[in-house]
């Protein structure tokens, strides 16, 4: 009977009823069942361990077909391949669909002779052939589909994830463990091309993993040429699909070397090889997979070989382990352009990101060395807000829980920190170097008016001194008059002093609760009483009103225009930084430099924006960086440091006002942020600049 399938039980399933119209002959080939319960005796079958495959001609009533169909529909062709051969009256094929016609292959109103019966079961028996070999066929094209589809699905899955990822090494890893996932290998590694410092090629292993080993390896140098596998693929740009690679092909110009096998208890049997090209068709690496992995069982849907099959036995080698499919040579071969083409990505990215922050750190530094004595300043502040930001990372309780900043978050904010003060190129210098309300100059010439005016008085007493010494002796009131004229003139230029010394006393920049304008008035108006002249003879302004504006001032050193073109620094930092074409993870920089000086209550600038959802909490951040290092940093002209208990106190009362926002304070002063920056680090570039 060749045309009953190979490993297949064949069985001739005749039920009761239907044994009246089947005449057997004596005899046949076939394993002939009668049965009492057709339905009983198919599961019972199907049920039988070891049984295999059955493929049935069951002979039967158009009763009992209905009832069985119902059974036999919901089982798997893999179990059994049957066709029915109905008895019935000639109206009940009527009802009969479409559906049925596939599995009934004959319809008989008439009993079967011996010789029909076995003409039946015979033409049925091919037919029953045909149509399992034509689904095998079937599910075989369907499965290399379901599996090109999937391998599609993964190379598609793999070009988003590698054109994502920006670390180097998570590259690397994601790139080997999705080579192994899309060919079911169990190990592989991946080495990279570079250049030695007298400018020789050589391979670098770079990463490996096992998935069946947990296996602990350090990066190491092979040269790069044809003697190892890796090499070899290196240098050619070959593909390398090894069946076993204890048994390479005589004459191979490259060897396996088995050590990693032997320290570690492996078998390394399959391998494939292929070189990562870049967009110049530069080798710039190789992935090397190693054991592809089958399960003669199968597997689930969603199910891959690599993660799931592990080989922990010799037994689990030899049973699992099979030579790489080669449609994996084209496929990987993708792949590896792929992983090359990010790799150089990734490294053209990193190098335009180092050297844009080069450029950066170089800018400021040139910035920060117009000012010797705030050198440092935006690098320190810088690294408060990415130590702050980290910080807050950890919370997990109150407003903060709900922020998490990513590494390029506070890379942004890094660089928004850096550039900050970008803007002060724009101010005059002097005011920024001003360290007392009048300028040197300013000062030096008020004080040269008094002291003209000191000398002036004197003259102007010595002539009346002299005028009455000639009159002495014309009267006894003369001597009175020269001893009161004298009281007076040293009274004047004492008061003068006096007031040299006030107005020097109050040109320091330092905090008072004196009403600046009422002493100035009245100094004004003392100093104006006196009739002082020049050489040419007119009026000698002694105090000039932006000597009034100056010394008026209640706070600092600056006055009300200073302070406006200072706090203009934040608008042309904007002006700039947003002229930058920043990519899309860097868009916030200019918004964040901007609002650094804002403050919750309103009282910030440059636009007073009040609460905390006026401003992005990266702006709040380095609020507080800029204010902690304002205060904390060492002398300026117009400061002292301020001592670091003092400093935290001032933080937390200006938090506890709403000025500052009170929860990152807060965490500022319980994780010690100031604690981790070294106010040192900047100290060389301070030292340049004051040279």
């Amino acid at each position: 009977m060749d045309f009953i399938l190979e490993g297949s039980r064949s069985i001739v399933l005749v039920s009761r009823k239907a044994r009246a119209s089947v005449a057997v002959p004596p005899a046949h080939d076939y394993v002939i069942i009668e049965s009492a319960d057709i339905q009983a005796d198919v599961q019972r079958l199907i049920d039988d361990e070891g049984s295999g495959h059955i493929s049935a001609v069951i002979f039967i009533t158009i009763e009992e077909y209905r009832s069985l169909n119902k059974l036999l529909n919901v089982l798997s062709f893999r179990d059994i391949s049957y066709q029915f051969v109905i008895f019935g009256p000639e109206g009940d094929v009527s009802g009969l669909g479409f559906e049925n016609l596939r599995e009934i292959s004959e319809y008989r109103h008439a009993p079967l002779s011996e010789s029909e019966f076995l003409f039946v079961v015979r033409k049925t028996f091919a037919v029953i052939n045909d149509l399992y070999l034509n689904r095998s066929l079937q599910e075989e094209y369907f499965t290399k589909l379901i599996d090109t589809k999937k391998d599609q699905d993964d190379l598609i899955d793999m070009g988003r994830a590698l054109s994502i990822e920006k670390d180097p090494d998570k590259l690397l890893r994601l790139i080997l463990f999705l080579s192994k996932r899309i060919t079911g290998a169990d190990a592989g590694s991946i080495f990279l091309v570079e250049q030695d410092g007298e400018g020789k090629k050589r391979l670098r292993f770079k990463y490996s993993h096992t998935f069946s080993r947990d296996i602990a390896l350090e990066e190491f140098v092979n040269p790069m040429d044809k003697k190892s596998i890796s090499g070899y693929v290196a240098v050619t740009g070959e593909v390398l699909n090894i069946p076993d690679a204890y048994n390479l092909p005589p004459g191979s110009p490259y060897s396996f070397n088995s050590s990693f096998d032997r320290k570690n208890n492996y078998i390394s049997r399959s391998m494939l090889v292929v070189p990562m090209k870049n967009h110049a068709d530069e080798i710039i690496g190789v992935i090397q997979l190693i054991n592809s992995k089958e399960d003669p069982a199968g597997l689930k849907e969603g199910e891959y070989e690599a993660f799931t099959i592990r080989l922990l036995t010799p037994e689990d080698f030899d049973r699992h382990v099979v030579v790489f499919n080669k449609k994996y040579d084209s496929l990987l071969e993708a792949v590896a352009g792929q992983a090359a083409i990010a790799i150089e990505n990734n490294r053209m990215i990193i190098q335009i990101q180092r050297q844009f922050e080069e450029f950066v750190k170089a800018s400021v530094s040139a910035i920060e060395s117009r000012d010797p004595a705030t050198s440092g300043h935006s690098f320190r502040v810088a690294e408060i807000c990415t130590a702050l930001a980290t910080a807050v990372n950890e919370v997990d309780t109150g407003y903060l829980k709900d922020f998490h900043f990513s590494d390029i978050q506070i890379k942004e904010l890094e660089l928004a920190a850096l550039l900050h003060d970008f803007g002060k190129v724009y101010i005059d210098l002097s005011v920024f170097m001003k360290a007392k309300k009048l300028y040197p100059k300013d000062f030096d010439n008020l004080c040269l008016r008094l002291n003209y005016l000191y000398r002036f008085l004197e003259l102007q007493y010595s002539s009346e001194e002299a005028e009455l010494l000639k009159n002495m002796d014309k009267g006894e009131n003369a001597s009175a008059l020269f001893t009161q004229l004298v009281r007076e003139r040293n009274e004047k230029l004492r008061r003068i002093i006096e007031i040299r010394d006030k107005l020097s006393q109050m040109n320091e920049p330092a905090v008072t609760d004196e009403n600046p304008e009422e002493i100035l008035s009245r100094i004004a108006a003392e100093v104006d009483e006196i009739e002082c002249v020049n050489v040419d003879g007119d009026r000698l302004c002694i105090i000039s009103p932006i000597d009034v504006l100056n010394l008026s001032i209640r706070r600092g050193s600056l006055n009300p225009m200073e302070r406006k073109e200072i706090e203009s620094h934040v608008t042309h930092t904007h002006h700039f930084v947003s002229k930058i074409p920043w990519p899309p993870e860097y868009r916030n920089i200019p918004e964040i430099a901007l609002r650094h000086h804002e403050k919750l209550d309103g009282s910030g600038y440059p636009d007073g924006l009040k609460g905390r959802e006026s401003t992005l909490i990266q702006s709040r951040i380095m609020a507080i960086a800029d204010i902690y290092d304002a205060l904390a940093a060492s002398d300026r002209p117009y400061k002292k440091a301020v001592p670091l208990d003092r400093v935290l106190v001032i933080m937390k009362d200006e938090a506890e006002r709403g000025v500052l926002d009170l929860d990152l304070v807060e965490l500022f002063i319980e994780k010690k942020i100031y604690a981790k920056i070294d106010k040192n680090s900047f100290k060389n570039v301070r030292e340049e600049s004051a040279s």
